[in-house]
């Protein structure tokens, strides 16, 4: 790898797979709360939350749990976490539910973890008599991660306590969460410890991990569909950028100046990461836009107009000008040329 590709990879966009939030949105429902009311404010909605091949910034899935909370609770994250069905939320869950103990388990999902997010480390560590699981994030938040933080750890401290079963002994856990108040008052009878936001971690006796694990610990249902093994979260900057506008292109005015706040950039910031690949975000999104829009006409099952409409644009005729800037040729005459090809 070259020094520049290096430098490129390093300056990757912190990028989570957006159905990480699934369950909490999900949830809301469950409360009387439609999931629009909740993610409207954010320039979301849920079919981008639930599609699991879209990722989102870290700090937008953070904005998307502290909306949550302030609609809900500040512990409804958490008590969503302890009730989530693992083989169904996990990265490869089916694969993980094979796992013969505890620590098969974690060092399982530490491995395929990293497919989910490129700026964040789950890991495990054992030191003598002590067992380390945690979370590292490799940048600098700008929006509080507590509320996330209780709903992942909520997974894990369940999944310790239904392993654990009547051995179970909270005065042996160490956690440490950004925001404690986040967690219920009767979290297993477990009481967290402040930290800071770059991440969370969990203490706990080493002997733990080999312990047995049952496959009705992680609530595995039957027919479960496996999910792209490969798909895995972008770590090149542009790559990630890329996929972040196309889950935006449908939004009206849809600009550089939009995209820049998503990645909580300026505006010269965000052009100066892309200053490497010898383009501008202004490009980007017009290149995205093009082949968007000629994807969508050479199927032929959209019209112009739901071309124009898919793409953001309210008017099909300043579709119709910008694509006859792009290509030369009315999307009309393209549709139809692709159609007789």
């Amino acid at each position: 790898m070259t020094d520049e590709s290096s430098k490129i990879r390093d300056q990757s966009l912190p990028l989570v797979r957006a159905s990480v939030a699934a369950p909490v949105v999900g949830a809301l429902r469950n409360v009387g709360i439609e999931p629009a009311f909740v993610l409207g404010p954010l320039s979301l909605n849920e079919a981008q939350i639930m599609d699991p091949l879209n990722f989102l910034p870290h700090d937008t899935i953070y904005q998307v749990y502290l909306a949550v909370a302030e609609a809900t609770s500040p512990d409804f994250c958490a008590q969503v976490g302890q009730s989530v069905d693992l083989v169904q939320f996990l990265p490869l869950g089916d694969a993980l539910a094979e796992a013969l103990t505890l620590g098969d388990f974690f060092t399982r999902f530490t491995q395929v973890v990293s497919k989910e997010s490129n700026a964040v480390t789950q890991s495990l560590f054992v030191e003598g008599e002590n067992a380390y699981f945690s979370a590292k994030r490799n940048f600098q938040v700008s929006t509080s991660p507590g509320q996330t933080d209780a709903f992942l750890t909520s997974i894990w401290i369940s999944l310790l306590h239904r392993v654990l079963d009547f051995r179970w002994d909270p005065t042996q856990i160490i956690l440490r969460v950004s925001d404690p108040d986040a967690l219920p008052k009767q979290f297993h009878g477990v009481q967290a410890v402040k930290c800071g936001p770059q991440g969370f971690s969990i203490r706990f006796p080493s002997n733990w991990l080999s312990y047995r694990l049952f496959p009705e610990a992680l609530e595995n249902p039957p027919n479960l569909r496996i999910l792209d093994r490969d798909l895995a979260a972008p770590q090149d900057f542009l790559a990630g950028l890329e996929g972040l506008i196309r889950v935006h292109l449908a939004e009206p005015g849809f600009g550089v100046d939009e995209l820049a706040n998503l990645c909580g950039f300026h505006r010269e910031t965000l052009n100066n990461r892309l200053e490497p690949y010898g383009q501008t975000a202004s490009q980007v999104i017009v290149r995205l836009k093009q082949e968007a829009a000629e994807s969508l006409l050479i199927k032929g099952w959209k019209s112009v107009g739901e071309t124009a409409q898919r793409l953001g644009y309210r008017d099909p005729t300043a579709f119709s000008r910008a694509f006859r800037k792009w290509t030369g040729m009315s999307p009309a005459a393209f549709k139809k040329s692709n159609k007789e090809d």
